[in-house]
């Protein structure tokens, strides 16, 4: 029997629609997997001097895995599956 802290998992596939992860959703890891022909994408936020964020392109069988520093959580993150697209989901 292990001891500490409980660990819930999140799992889904996204077809044809939009995941926004906000900081409310305790999210500390997520990972992105698509297995379609067609481009899937993942944007954040944050800016980093006067470069805004500007969404990646997730390419089929490519993986995208974003973990918070430490005990924190992922603020905001918005995943876009397009119309021919499903993206796999696994997020902690």
């Amino acid at each position: 029997m292990a001891i500490g802290l409980e660990s819930v998992v999140f799992t889904t596939e996204l077809k044809n629609d939009n995941l926004v992860i906000t900081q409310n959703m305790g999210v500390q890891q997520i990972s992105i997997f698509n297995t379609t022909a067609t481009t899937g994408s993942v944007l954040g936020t944050r800016s980093l001097g006067g470069v805004a964020s500007s969404a990646i392109a997730i390419a089929e069988s490519q993986t995208v895995t974003i973990k918070a520093i430490d005990a924190s959580v992922i603020e905001a993150l918005t995943i876009d599956a397009p119309a021919g697209c499903t993206l796999q989901i696994i997020a902690q």
